[in-house]
């Protein structure tokens, strides 16, 4: 089980040159993630939550304000931080086992140590069976559980997904968010969803962080107080969604909106330089 660290988001503000002006994305943004802790973040297409998560796993380090795990200011990618994205970027001519194995890239392990990790989160997520089978030979969902077992090999700190399970059908996707609450619980480590699913980010998360747009501010932290396993169907469940919901009474509609793309490149022979941290 790995460590789980303490992320501090202090004051943190970032924008973009767009045609010789400074485009605002995120401002001012505070946020105190506990280890072993899994936050939700929702908020409407252009709100800055991908590029918050680029910022924590550290793909960019442009900005103002602090980012810090147990208090060190994060530079660069790191095996401390994995991340999941929507698409699960497999390679298609590499097996269940070795994409899996592609997140041990750069770790200080023998081979003999990187084969029990894989076959360990093989297990994990419940693919035993499935070790030689190719991309194309799985379903959008048990493609998606690599991705994360991938994300988890190197026993991150922080593991992060930007709307790991947008792209699936419901039944699919209701699935897979039970089998991410089992992981988190038997890994005992950070997560921190990005979502446009308000359910999904109240089944999941100990606290909600509401994000409005433009440039991209935190509205409101909701915080989720029940028990776990979580029932959908009840009144508490129901309460608490309906008052994240609240907070967007007058653009909730923005929420059923498609999310954007990743930023990154599709899965190519150049790829694996950008897996050091375990995507």
């Amino acid at each position: 089980m790995a460590l789980a660290g303490t992320l501090e988001i202090q004051h943190l503000s970032k924008s973009y040159a767009v045609k010789e002006k400074e485009l605002a994305v995120l401002e001012d943004v505070s946020l105190s993630i506990a280890p072993g802790e899994f936050v939700s973040i929702v908020g409407a297409s252009g709100c800055g939550k991908s590029t918050l998560l680029r910022l924590i796993v550290g793909l960019e380090d442009q900005y103002q304000g602090q980012v810090l795990l147990d208090g060190v200011r994060i530079v660069g990618t790191s095996l401390r931080r994995g991340i999941v994205f929507q698409e699960h970027r497999l390679f298609p001519w590499l097996t269940v086992e070795g994409n899996i194995e592609l997140g041990l890239l750069n770790a200080q392990q023998t081979p003999a140590q990187k084969r029990a990790a894989v076959r360990e989160h093989i297990a994990l997520v419940g693919l035993q069976g499935f070790e030689k089978s190719y991309p194309h030979q799985l379903s959008g969902g048990m493609a998606q559980r690599v991705a994360i077992a991938r994300a988890l090999v190197n026993k991150p700190e922080i593991l992060l997904l930007d709307e790991p399970f947008g792209a699936l059908d419901a039944m699919t996707r209701a699935y897979l968010q039970q089998e991410l609450h089992r992981i988190w619980q038997a890994e005992g480590i950070t997560m921190i969803l990005v979502t446009h699913d308000v359910e999904e980010a109240v089944y999941l998360g100990d606290k909600v962080v509401v994000m409005e747009p433009r440039p991209g501010r935190i509205r409101r932290i909701v915080p989720v107080e029940l028990a776990h396993p979580r029932e959908r169907a009840n009144n508490g469940f129901a309460a608490v969604k309906q008052r994240v919901l609240d907070e967007f009474s007058h653009d909730s509609a923005s929420l059923a909106e498609a999310p954007l793309k990743p930023e990154l490149p599709s899965a190519s022979p150049v790829a694996p330089a950008l897996w050091q941290f375990a995507v």
